[in-house]
């Protein structure tokens, strides 16, 4: 997926560079293909999550959450979840849309996770309970954040965070969850270096899979002034970003209830993000 993404970001910026071609008199064309491509790819993507799978709305987490601790959440996990979870993130991505990776990927993998208990072969039909189920979904839970971020401890460790209440989570899950998350980390390495160097033998540096090696000098004291001012602007905009998203939340849910409204959003943010994204370095 992240494959996907990648390449559809690099020809978009390519071909616009292709019409643009070092003179400033066709940047407005560029913006109109820069623009144009990601509000169609931002609208492919919500059209495909409000018209085929509304199971795919949001980030997933907090649904995987209420799964987890017994709530049967519909839709949730399923064949058109999972499909339009997948080409429903490139094309926000792509339509540059704000979207993480932490939710989508969790998502992802509790929909292959489940899938595993309907594969047919002898002897899988005894996984299709709610309690071997859970299981599977919290390993695939784990395996897709493992995956997001390079961190097989990590990501055993959130889906134990989010499910450790309930009673089908035994220490068992816990290394059955890190297994998957090896396992998975060894075979995205496997595939990355498949694309990038042509050979899948060299899992040497799996650690290089999302995080560099960085040296970097010790700071001094003369450092710690200037880090609790960043820490105490930073904690002020992020209280006001929360609120701010609060009430537009509110609001949006108010106001925006029809698919038209939801796709026409869709386009207008795609677009105003683009165009931020296509002028502020000519600008800056």
């Amino acid at each position: 997926m992240m494959g996907i993404e990648e390449f559809l970001v690099h020809e978009k910026r390519h071909f616009t560079d292709v019409i643009i071609n070092g003179s400033t008199d066709r940047l407005a064309y560029g913006w109109l293909f820069f623009t144009g491509f990601s509000v169609i790819s931002a609208l492919l993507g919500c059209a495909l999550t409000v018209f085929y799978g509304p199971g795919a709305t949001g980030s997933g987490i907090t649904e995987l959450i209420a799964y987890l601790n017994g709530v049967n959440y519909p839709k949730l996990v399923g064949f058109e979840t999972l499909f339009t979870k997948i080409f429903g993130v490139i094309g926000a991505v792509v339509g540059n849309l704000c979207v993480g990776k932490e939710g989508p990927m969790a998502h992802i993998g509790a929909n292959i996770g489940a899938a595993v208990a309907y594969l047919p072969f002898p002897k899988f039909d005894h996984l299709r309970d709610d309690w071997h189920k859970r299981e599977l979904i919290a390993a695939g839970v784990s395996a897709g954040v493992s995956s997001a971020f390079g961190a097989p401890v990590g990501g055993a460790l959130f889906a134990y965070e989010m499910s450790k209440p309930n009673t089908f989570w035994r220490f068992g899950v816990l290394w059955k969850a890190f297994f998957s998350c090896s396992l998975a980390v060894v075979v995205q390495t496997m595939i990355r270096k498949l694309m990038t160097t042509g050979t899948a033998t060299d899992v040497s540096a799996v650690h290089e899979l999302k995080f560099k090696a960085t040296f970097v000098d010790s700071p001094g004291l003369d450092t710690v002034p200037a880090a609790v001012i960043l820490g105490v602007i930073c904690g002020l905009l992020g209280a006001f970003f929360i609120y701010v998203n609060t009430e537009l939340g509110l609001k949006r849910k108010k106001y925006i209830t029809k698919n038209w409204q939801k796709l026409l959003e869709v386009a207008l943010f795609s677009m105003a993000t683009s165009t931020v994204f296509y002028w502020a370095p000519t600008i800056f």
